[in-house]
């Protein structure tokens, strides 16, 4: 690159002038071909499209410096470039959370599902989503809850809303740790709490039943039947928690005066 106190030769000064005032073809090599100074000048070219910019993120050639440029353009807001440009491994962070905001939801779902995405714009896409959540209509957490991966499956199931818990609870990403933290937490409901009991996946799982019967929201029915699976040294410690209520602890006493 010429420094800004060099004189510009006449080779250079009909590259940068092309760069600024040639068609959308001759652009089209330019931003191919060229050194990123002259493509710098080609982002001022008013025939600079959607098309020149895809072809500019995609070439590996890019500094952070550049790519800081580029976001400031205004057609880089496009969905195709701006997926092109997530995926550049120069583009900072502060910019890729930037881009990140003009995707749609599920383009960020689908980002996540791509092979070979880095870690670092994993993460920050998810975290994307996350931070969508509370404003997301239920049909779309429904939507998530099956596509979406641990990290935000996580997420979604704290809110403890039944239909996205059933949801999730298929979703082959889930963890058992996001289970537990929602069963200790403040919005397992009864009809949540039934529907991890029933779940094939998770209803045998010791630490999930250990917590399910720890929690005062349990149905009755359910609870009767998790203590024949509780060993009576357990059931005694339960007799000690402070989250069940006086009518759990009774059958409690009577299950052990049974057995």
């Amino acid at each position: 690159m010429a420094s800004s106190d060099s004189p510009i030769g006449p080779a250079r000064a009909t590259e940068l002038k092309q760069a600024l005032t040639g068609n959308a073809e001759q652009l089209r090599h330019i931003v191919r071909q060229a050194d990123l100074e002259v493509v710098r000048a080609a982002l001022k070219n008013v025939h600079c499209c959607e098309e020149h910019l895809l072809l500019i993120a995609q070439r590996p050639d890019l500094d952070g410096l550049f790519c800081k440029t580029l976001c400031k353009h205004s057609l880089v807001r496009r969905k195709p470039v701006a997926l092109a440009l997530v995926r550049h491994p120069q583009l900072p962070p502060l910019q890729l959370k930037t881009v990140l905001q003009w995707l749609q939801l599920f383009d960020l779902v689908r980002l996540c599902q791509q092979p070979g995405l880095h870690q670092d714009v994993r993460v920050a896409a998810e975290r994307a989503i996350i931070e969508r959540l509370p404003g997301c209509p239920l049909g779309n957490r429904i939507s998530l809850a099956r596509r979406t991966g641990s990290a935000v499956l996580q997420a979604l199931i704290q809110g403890g809303q039944p239909q996205v818990v059933e949801a999730c609870l298929d979703n082959p990403h889930l963890k058992e740790a996001a289970l537990y933290l929602l069963l200790n937490g403040p919005n397992a409901s009864p009809q949540v709490i039934r529907l991890i009991a029933s779940h094939p996946r998770w209803q045998r799982r010791p630490h999930l039943q250990r917590a399910i019967a720890r929690n005062s929201q349990t149905p009755a029915d359910l609870f009767r039947q998790l203590l024949s699976s509780l060993p009576a040294e357990e059931i005694r410690n339960l007799l000690l928690s402070q989250r069940l209520g006086a009518r759990q602890k009774s059958w409690l006493r009577s299950f052990l005066g049974q057995n």
